[in-house]
């Protein structure tokens, strides 16, 4: 039974976790459509990790801090609730692979 709740939970996390990525990604692209000035400022973000390109975790960091409420953009507020729901639920999947392994090894004892 924990073998299948922990497979449960790893299997959650990652669909949690493209999620997440995919709600960055269409934050980004509603920048480029509605508020394509503020996108080209901040340097063309997309899903990226790069190596010397600040211009994702920067917009990462602007999305964090909801700096986009100035904006009064519905879409984003929608989007942006979509990335902290997936989030949270990454979180709270993990804890329970976490838990699971935890007590499997205190079992295992």
């Amino acid at each position: 039974m924990l073998n299948t709740i922990f497979i449960l939970s790893a299997l959650l996390f990652i669909v949690a976790m493209v999620v997440q990525i995919l709600a960055t990604q269409a934050f980004f692209n509603r920048l480029n459509a509605a508020h394509h000035e503020l996108y080209l400022q901040m340097g063309r973000p997309r899903w990226k990790i790069q190596v010397g390109d600040d211009s994702f975790r920067e917009a990462v960091k602007y999305i964090r801090s909801r700096s986009f409420k100035e904006l009064n953009d519905a879409e984003l507020e929608r989007i942006y609730r979509t990335i902290k729901a997936s989030d949270w639920s990454a979180v709270a999947v993990g804890l329970i692979a976490v838990g699971v392994t935890l007590l499997e090894a205190v079992r295992g004892v």
